[in-house]
């Protein structure tokens, strides 16, 4: 079976997929607006459920949960917007209401600009909403890059900040370095620690004014017919940064 013949197929199995996903609307993605009765499901053995993957944009259960929550919130700090390892079903979004938008990563061909998140090369204050979600609990010096997130965000700006949360507690080990080690003991090879509710107080340790919105506070009704639900992202933490 020759590389093309293979290239057909996938999308063909694709395509048969998505019209199967996409008949009736019991579900629907509030990000891109696909509606069918069910979205693709995933499984990692070292996370604690299963995902539910959008089959048109390919959000997850945090994008979403973000997207519903924020989407009327976040207009009036969006003037300048830091994006940190652009999701490509959120960067649209955050496109379309910034007048400045930027991103940046350490490595990946997605971001406009490689930049290490502990080490900045922006200026103080240049924006005025920072995206940064399930980013912090790959960087061992999370709090040199909650400092410099800190920094670079204006005064009243506003800082979304998302992390996977397993229990009240962190729990790290910095002489924990293999992938294996990693994966054994923070649930993915790349991961340094498990954050948990207490990442507020390293955030406010920052300087950051911190806020936290929760699942719950979205009704049954939506999380069941947006799949906004997932088990260790139930939490957005929205740090602001205060007047002097």
């Amino acid at each position: 079976m020759n590389q093309q013949f293979k290239r057909v197929l996938r999308k063909i199995l694709s395509w048969v997929r998505f019209s199967y996903l996409s008949i009736g609307s019991g579900r629907e993605c509030p990000i891109c607006g696909w509606t069918g009765h069910s979205l693709i499901r995933r499984s990692y053995p070292n996370k604690p459920s299963d995902t539910f993957i959008c089959p048109s944009c390919g959000s997850s259960e945090r994008h979403r949960f973000a997207y519903f929550t924020l989407k009327g919130i976040l207009v009036d700090h969006a003037e300048k917007i830091l994006h940190f390892a652009p999701e490509s079903c959120i960067e649209p979004w955050l496109r379309s209401v910034s007048k400045e938008y930027f991103s940046v990563d350490l490595s990946s061909a997605a971001a406009m600009e490689h930049m290490d998140i502990t080490d900045l090369q922006l200026q103080d204050g240049r924006f005025s909403l920072l995206w940064c979600s399930h980013v912090l609990e790959h960087i061992e010096n999370d709090s040199k890059a909650m400092t410099e997130l800190f920094r670079v965000l204006c005064p009243s700006g506003l800082a979304v900040i998302m992390v996977p949360i397993y229990g009240a507690k962190t729990y790290e080990d910095l002489e924990i370095k293999s992938p294996e080690e990693r994966l054994k003991h923070f649930k993915q090879e790349d991961h340094v620690r498990l954050y948990g509710l207490d990442i507020k107080n390293r955030l406010a340790d920052a300087g950051f004014r911190v806020d936290v919105i929760q699942i719950s506070d979205v009704t049954t009704e939506d999380v069941g017919k947006h799949v906004l639900e997932y088990p260790s992202t139930k939490e957005i933490f929205l740090c602001t940064k205060p007047y002097k």
